[in-house]
């Protein structure tokens, strides 16, 4: 696995054969509200997400950029790690947290139509840090709207 820096924004590339996932710092108004987070945006990885996982270190997680603002719904097929799932709207603001159990296949459906991001991130992260819906998750050095147009390219 290889690792490097591109740009101010600080978007680092793993490559992994011809696959590129991109990976971003997100904080919070607090310390402790820091997060390094896998972004997907690819129809194939948006449908992998963390499948087949043994395991997620405590401040790392996923964030699925969806291709629209949309009513999101995320289940669990093939993941072994409990998780909590955040529903996220275009500027990062948290809508709503659910928990999500390992191999559940049950749909966890967000209630909002605003949904543009989905974070996943071990089950009770959001509580540990002290994040609830309503609070702001914010890419490190860069904006959503600058990374966003960065997944465009």
């Amino acid at each position: 696995m290889l690792l490097f820096t591109v740009s101010p924004l600080l978007l680092a590339f793993w490559i992994r054969g011809e696959e590129k996932v991109g990976s971003i710092d997100l904080v919070g108004k607090l310390p402790e509200q820091h997060l390094l987070v896998e972004v997907v945006w690819k129809p194939k990885d948006l449908a992998r997400g963390l499948m087949y996982r043994e395991s997620l270190p405590e401040n790392q997680g996923m964030l699925f950029v969806l291709p629209f603002e949309q009513k999101a719904v995320f289940w669990m097929k093939n993941t072994r790690i409990p998780l909590s799932i955040a529903y996220m709207d275009n500027r990062g603001k948290i809508l709503e947290i659910y928990s999500m159990k390992p191999f559940d296949l049950t749909p966890i459906p967000s209630q909002s139509s605003f949904v543009k991001f989905a974070l996943e991130v071990n089950e009770g992260w959001f509580e540990r840090h002290k994040l609830l819906p309503g609070d702001q998750l914010t890419p490190k050095d860069t904006t959503w709207e600058k990374l966003l147009l960065l997944l465009k390219n």
